[in-house]
């Protein structure tokens, strides 16, 4: 695993528990500001629903909130991750999205008990949805409930046995374009921001073909440096957010203290004075 590194006390992407984080955004808040996080963006997926609770807590806590949110969307077939930062609660054009993005993901849980259901396991759709409670639905609530009703011995084999893309391929076509995700949301002052490129495992070509279109529809960033992500994979993202006059973002992508999560605050070091930073405005 690459070294890790505090940077700049920044960290504009982290979940809660109102998608699939650990904590509570308050308990998040707190623990960004225990690490020395001083610039701070709650991007829980597809939903907006921890952040008045998160910038309350910031309020309190002196430290900088950028309100925040992790779309998705698809490229070519391909699910991407948006994160959209620096928006106001009340704008029509994102609530709509979330919303939209929403309801896909409850048809998209209804689908994925269906397939379990193929794959010779019980409908769990029911349980699944109790068991988010105010959380958003997804794949790791179908996989917990396939641990505790002892189908696979721990989370990773549920993903590997029943979860992973190769058994639900055919969830991949459900989420928005992101043409059409960017044309909704750019010109309204918000920082939209291409999340984690290299976990889409593209070539460098076809990866440049994504932030050609990304940069044409009305995307503004690229996270040049998320999670535990290797230091050269940084270096070209650099690289790549000057050729395409895209600012550069940055996230530790924090979920929890269990799995392959880093530390809030705590991603490889990007050299900052050769990239501009989505963030040099709010410090």
């Amino acid at each position: 695993m690459p070294e890790a590194a505090s940077y700049r006390k920044v960290d504009l992407h982290t979940h809660s528990q109102r998608s699939d984080g650990h904590f509570s955004p308050t308990e998040l808040v707190d623990l960004a500001v225990e690490q020395g996080v001083e610039v701070f963006a709650l991007t829980d997926h597809d939903t907006l629903d921890g952040l008045v609770e998160a910038q309350q807590r910031a309020n309190a806590q002196n430290m900088i909130f950028i309100n925040g949110v992790e779309l998705s969307t698809q490229w070519q077939g391909i699910p991407l991750h948006m994160v959209a930062l620096n928006f106001s609660m009340d704008n029509e054009a994102l609530i709509r999205v979330v919303a939209q993005n929403q309801a896909i993901r409850l048809d998209r849980a209804r689908r994925i008990a269906d397939l379990l259901v193929k794959q010779g396991l019980p409908d769990l759709f029911d349980e699944a949805i109790k068991l988010a409670g105010e959380s958003q639905l997804g794949r790791p609530h179908f996989a917990n409930l396939l641990v505790e009703k002892g189908f696979v011995k721990d989370t990773n084999k549920a993903f590997d046995r029943y979860l992973g893309n190769k058994k639900l391929g055919q969830l991949r076509d459900v989420w928005p374009e992101l043409e059409a995700v960017l044309s909704a949301l750019s010109g309204q002052g918000i920082e939209l921001v291409l999340a984690h490129p290299k976990r889409y495992h593209l070539t460098v070509t076809k990866l440049k073909r994504l932030l050609g279109d990304f940069k044409k529809w009305g995307g503004t960033g690229i996270e040049v440096a998320s999670g535990n992500e290797r230091p050269d994979n940084v270096r070209l993202l650099e690289r790549l957010s000057r050729e395409f006059g895209l600012t550069a973002s940055v996230g530790s992508d924090y979920h929890g203290p269990y799995g392959p999560w880093m530390q809030v605050g705590k991603f490889t070091q990007i050299k900052e004075s050769e990239v501009d930073l989505v963030w040099q405005s709010w410090v």
